[in-house]
Order: C-alpha cells, then structure tokens, then sequence
C-alpha cells in the first residue's frame, strides 16, 4: 500500500490545478486545451505544462487530431491502482 501511495501516479494528483483539470475532463469528457482553460484561472502555458506532466504520468491519454492534442483520462490507470490494494 505505501509503495502505491507513494507512486508516480499520486505524486501528480497532489497538486490542487492538476485535480482541477481532473474534475474538467470528468465533467466535459475528451478535451483540448482551450476547452480546459476556459475553466481555469491559470494561463494556457501553465496547464500545458500540467497536461504533459500528467499524461507522462500515465493520468491522461493525450491524441493529436490535425493541429489539435485531445487529453482524456486514462481510466486504466486509476483501475489498476485501485486494483493493487484492496
């Protein structure tokens, strides 16, 4: 359990703007970043950053349509911890 909660995956939870983020693609579903922001007090360059850390995380699916990057959850990540510690 201490080594799951101390995963990568938790880490980058922690921060209040990537749960925000979280909560947006909850309730909106696949997204690009406009969509995103527009939700968000942070400016575009900061959540940028917060997307590509999460998606190396393995938090998010990120797929480029033409000039646009989609991020979506990765909901088999989350399965999979919630897996390792009943």
């Amino acid at each position: 359990l201490i080594e799951a909660l101390d995963s990568k995956l938790f880490k980058t939870l922690s921060e209040p703007v990537r749960q925000e983020i979280i909560r947006s693609l909850l309730n909106n579903g696949r997204s690009d970043i406009s969509a995103i922001s527009e939700s968000l007090p942070q400016d575009r360059s900061v959540i940028s950053r917060h997307l590509n850390l999460m998606n190396d995380a393995g938090l998010l699916i990120a797929e480029k349509d033409g000039r646009h990057m989609y991020y979506e959850i990765n909901a088999a990540a989350f399965i999979k911890k919630k897996e390792c510690c009943p």
